[in-house]
């Protein structure tokens, strides 16, 4: 494969919404032949929830297409997805003479939706605030008494604060007093602290310091219409599946195009390709669609360096609850096709953590310190300047309005742990973008590989007999069906050949069109579903390579027909999700 990584924009910060608008506006006013962009739903805070669709035109409508679709920002603080997404799309319109990115264009129809939360990413980016996915009251209707998260000293981050305290659980790590280490059962002397996040207590009486439950605890990845639950059982659920306008608009537009064949959904962090199902284990669904996940996967391994991992089985840590009501599985469980969650910025792995799948339950204070330590040291090694200033903050003295001298200090969140440096913001671009490109060219392909005419002899003095012989075949990776899960819906529609003489439109199976009759076959004939390479097994042994078959890539019809020499015929094949196949012949 010929990588394609010219851009052309900056990647010097993240991008806020009216940049993100300005950027799409752009593509669509300089290269209508390739790029749309429509609105799917107003956020409550009115801004616009923007996708783009890109695609040669000249080469077919978007919806005749298989088409992929990526999105980012289902949680608003992992702005990186949102910039994994905008990047795609710098690649693909700064290189758009490259032979690649041209065929790609022709066969394929690409769908981005880069920020499924502009109200909540817009004000992460804009405020000291944390934010799961929007800044909305949720599940409580006002703040809650406890420490509610507060930048006391106006740096625009909230850090840590220490406190003294009798019986404080930490104290100053001998190796950097910036980590902290546990205090030992039989320690008795020395000076300890309790440590929460920057913050005001509401409702303080003045001696104890609880946590408040979060503001904004709503989670769109938690609110999708499978395996739904109720906020007590379901952290972040929401009312009812898709109580969340911008959840519901995402459905929609899905919904409305059955042409998707794959979906990417991106997140931070850890470094990881995740794939479903995340509410019920691997186990109990096609063992062919999850072959299908684990080679796509070995290819967004190759260019990332991510483990594979199924979210249920191996992402959770053991006796932790499953995931309900999450995007990616409402796309493997509903639509029918593949939904990799890709968790962007594997920090962990360049501390030199060794992270394990399933994770521990719980780590030792020794593991947990380690991961501490090597967290600020890399911090020490790899950032300089403003960008250092920012990432790390030693204790500092702060006069606390209601627990008077405390120490605000630590490391940011949001731009360390969260989201890489802006530093290493284009590594991580390049890599996910370079699988995307990949996983695009997975998709089905149907074409006609044969359509034959023969002249039988008269059928009557203005007509002639004709066998049109006729082969459909899918080269795609992916079946026309995509996932065999999708095969048990009613609503996944067959492949059905369409056969009508040019102008005159499809005729039904008992009526003749206009102008040719059909004396054997019919003008719609079902195909049924044609399966993709990914459906062939194969075996490499002693004897050499081997492949086995069991149900056929490739079709073909037989009709009679009665026509006026020279009739056009006009050859239609919808049906899965594969999009629209035209065809032409003359009798």
């Amino acid at each position: 494969m010929k990588r394609t990584e010219n851009v052309t924009k900056v990647y010097d910060h993240f991008y806020r919404y009216q940049e993100i608008v300005d950027i799409l506006k752009a593509y669509t006013e300089e290269h209508p032949d390739l790029a749309s962009m429509e609105s799917i739903g107003t956020t409550p805070e009115g801004r616009e929830i923007y996708v783009i669709t890109v695609t040669d035109r000249a080469a077919g409508a978007p919806e005749d297409k298989p088409a992929f679709f990526a999105e980012g920002n289902i949680h608003a603080g992992e702005v990186t997805g949102c910039m994994t997404c905008m990047y795609l799309l710098d690649v693909i319109f700064s290189n758009l003479e490259d032979p690649y990115i041209k065929e790609m264009l022709g066969k394929y129809t690409i769908y981005v939706l880069p920020r499924v939360s502009p109200d909540g990413s817009e004000h992460y980016l804009t405020t000291p605030d944390y934010v799961r996915s929007v800044p909305r009251m949720y599940p409580y209707e006002d703040e809650m008494p406890g420490l509610q998260p507060t930048d006391l000293d106006g740096d625009g981050v909230v850090r840590k604060m220490r406190v003294r305290s009798p019986y404080g659980i930490w104290k100053e790590s001998e190796s950097d007093p910036r980590v902290m280490t546990r205090r030992r059962p039989d320690e008795t002397t020395g000076t300890f602290y309790n440590v929460y996040s920057e913050g005001l207590i509401k409702e303080f009486d003045g001696v104890n310091v609880i946590s408040a439950p979060g503001k904004f605890g709503n989670d769109f990845n938690r609110n999708y219409p499978i395996g739904w639950k109720p906020e007590h059982e379901q952290r972040g659920a929401g009312e009812i599946p898709l109580s969340n306008p911008e959840t519901l608009a995402n459905t929609k537009f899905l919904l409305a195009h059955p042409n998707v064949c794959a979906v990417l959904d991106m997140h931070t962090m850890g470094g990881q390709n995740l794939y479903t199902p995340g509410f019920k284990t691997r186990k109990e669904t096609e063992r062919a669609d999850i072959q299908i996940y684990k080679q796509l996967g070995e290819m967004a391994k190759e260019e990332n360096g991510y483990p594979i991992v199924n979210v249920f089985d191996e992402y959770m840590p053991a006796g932790s609850q499953a995931t309900y009501g999450g995007f990616d599985d409402f796309c493997h469980f509903i639509l029918g096709v593949p939904a990799f969650t890709i968790e962007c910025w594997d920090l962990d792995v360049r501390v030199g953590l060794k992270p394990v799948y399933p994770p521990k339950d719980e780590e030792t204070w020794e593991e947990q310190e380690d991961a501490a330590r090597k967290y600020i040291e890399w911090i020490d090694r790899e950032l300089t300047g403003e960008e250092h200033e920012r990432a790390i903050r030693p204790w500092t003295k702060f006069d606390h309005p209601q627990l008077g001298e405390v120490e605000i200090g630590g490391i940011d969140y949001k731009t360390v742990i969260q989201n890489p440096p802006i530093k290493f913001l284009v590594q991580e671009l390049e890599k996910h973008t370079r699988f995307m490109l990949r996983y695009i060219h997975t998709l089905p392909q149907i074409s006609f590989s044969k359509i034959n005419v023969t002249r039988l002899g008269a059928a009557s003095e203005e007509e002639d007999l004709f066998k049109l012989e006729v082969q459909v075949m899918n080269t795609g990776y992916l079946a026309t069906y995509v996932f065999k899960e999708a095969l048990k819906m009613k609503s996944l529609k067959p492949l059905t050949l369409e056969i009508a003489a040019d102008g005159a439109g499809a005729a039904s199976d008992s009526e003749a069109t206009p102008a040719v009759r059909f004396i054997e076959g019919k003008a719609k004939t079902e195909i049924g579903q044609l399966e993709g390479f990914s459906g062939l097994g194969g075996y490499n042994g002693g004897m050499g390579a081997s492949t086995f078959q069991k149900d056929p890539c490739e079709k073909k019809f037989s009709f009679i027909l009665a026509a006026k020499p020279g009739t056009k015929l006009a050859l239609t094949v919808t049906g899965g999700r594969s999009g629209k196949l035209v065809g032409s012949v003359e009798l």
